[in-house]
């Protein structure tokens, strides 16, 4: 099997990758002698869990993959597997750099969280205030989209949808910084 993942483990789904096997060469030995030539190759694309799996004899390979455009493979050089048994089953992974963090306000990591109508889902999404914790965020589309949301562990949750009636000291006590208060009515 050959997988696809980040150095974070996070699956890379659609890669095309390669397996190709030597001969002749010993698997027992774990050496793959330059100048070995190819003898059969197999291709495939990784599932949505980074992973693409081959039927192949005891045999020496070098596998490989074409990186999807704007990726960031990791430069591990040769990578090679060794069968050394009928119905052994060997694994080798491809790497990719893990993405950069976004920033916890960021308008596409909040909306990426929450539950929304598919007309929500099409629009530009605006965060008007944000503390990392506690957001404003509202669409680019008719009416009022205007919702609080607030991190619930590592997820965004909304906490009210406009117009709403919470009051400020319900929001308080649920931890809404100060800077929202506006947001809520007094009661």
């Amino acid at each position: 099997m050959l997988r696809t993942v980040t150095v974070g483990g996070v699956a890379v789904p659609n890669v095309p990758v390669r397996l190709a096997r030597y001969a002749p060469c010993g698997p027992a030995s774990r050496d793959l002698p330059e100048g070995t030539p190819e003898v059969e190759r197999w291709t495939g694309t990784t599932d949505a869990d980074g992973r693409s799996t081959f039927t192949v004899p005891v045999g020496c390979y070098h596998f490989g993959m074409t990186p999807p455009p704007g990726s960031a493979p990791v430069p591990e050089g040769m990578h090679t597997l060794f069968v050394t048994t009928d119905g052994e089953s060997v694994t080798g992974s491809l790497r990719f750099e893990d993405a950069a963090p976004t920033s916890n306000c960021d308008p596409q990591s909040i909306v990426g969280h929450l539950e929304l109508a598919d007309y929500q889902r099409n629009a530009t999404a605006t965060v008007r205030e944000c503390d990392g914790t506690w957001a404003v965020i509202a669409w680019d589309v008719p009416g009022d989209s205007q919702r609080i949301v607030w991190r619930a562990g590592s997820r965004w949750a909304t906490y009210v949808v406009f117009p709403h009636d919470r009051c400020w000291t319900r929001a308080k006590g649920d931890g809404a910084p100060d800077m929202l208060e506006r947001y809520f009515t007094a009661c």
